[in-house]
């Protein structure tokens, strides 16, 4: 019974983990190439967008927090240097930022090529929106006069119909939107991409929610990935121009 149990290891496992089971099991340490270098050195592009429309899904590499710890504890407390993790780490976040680029580069080509008639469609719905504006103003006014003439009744009449108009202009507001998201706009009329995360920005969005897109999460974790990917890269040219260069080692796998 014993040897038939002990085949069947073999078959499920392989002899060598029958020969040495714990060596089997043993974590790679920091330096091997299943441990993700982007994770020692900064932030995983993986872990930047999750539960986003731009999540990336788990990395095929290890994340261990010992090795992180272990990590920055040899470089900031030791002052040792791994400048071919950092150079795994700059061509792992350069593929995203580089296709990032002509994400933004097609989005403002894709405003400059609106046709006439999408121009016009435009124009004649953002017009609209001028012309509330125009009337919700107005009577804005219009009521702060009748409170202050004590005219209730006529305020509360005037603030009814405002209140009807405000509904109006938000509708409108939403088509234009999607107007402007389906058919592109030049960056006169108040459509921009945003150079962070390439999307697209209209005037015709609130403040709040413009607020919210930049301190949104994909928005920051593109942001974040940038200014790594920069100070990377300045790094390298410092230590090139210095004369010394960031080699990787040949065991590093490309992502």
């Amino acid at each position: 019974m014993a040897e038939d149990q002990r085949r069947l290891l073999e078959q499920l496992m392989g002899k060598d983990a029958m020969i040495n089971p714990i060596a089997s099991r043993r974590e790679p340490d920091m330096s091997s190439p299943r441990v993700c270098k982007s994770f020692l050195v900064g932030t995983c592009p993986h872990d930047l967008f999750v539960a986003t429309k731009q999540d990336l899904g788990k990395c095929p590499r290890l994340h261990l927090q010992k090795h992180k710890l272990e990590y920055e504890y040899r470089t900031k407390k030791l002052g040792e240097t791994f400048p071919e993790f950092e150079y795994e780490y700059f061509n792992h976040i350069k593929e995203y930022i580089n296709k990032l680029d002509r994400i933004i580069n097609d989005a403002q080509q894709r405003l400059t090529q609106t046709s006439p008639e999408e121009k016009s469609k435009i124009e004649n719905i953002t017009k609209e929106l001028d012309n509330l504006d125009t009337k919700i103003g107005l009577m804005t006014q219009e009521i702060d006069c009748l409170i202050k003439e004590n005219e209730i009744q006529k305020s509360l009449y005037e603030t009814i119909k405002l209140n009807e108009l405000c509904k109006e202009r938000e509708k409108l507001a939403e088509n234009a939107r999607n107007l402007a998201e389906n058919v592109g706009q030049t960056s006169q009329q108040k459509l921009q991409v945003c150079e962070g995360c390439g999307a697209y920005l209209s005037r015709l969005d609130s403040d709040r929610r413009l607020a919210d897109h930049f301190v949104g999460k994909t928005h920051m974790g593109y942001v974040q990935m940038r200014q790594a990917y920069d100070e990377l890269k300045h790094k390298m040219k410092k230590s090139k121009y210095n004369g010394t260069t960031y080699k990787p080692k040949k065991s590093m796998v490309a992502y």
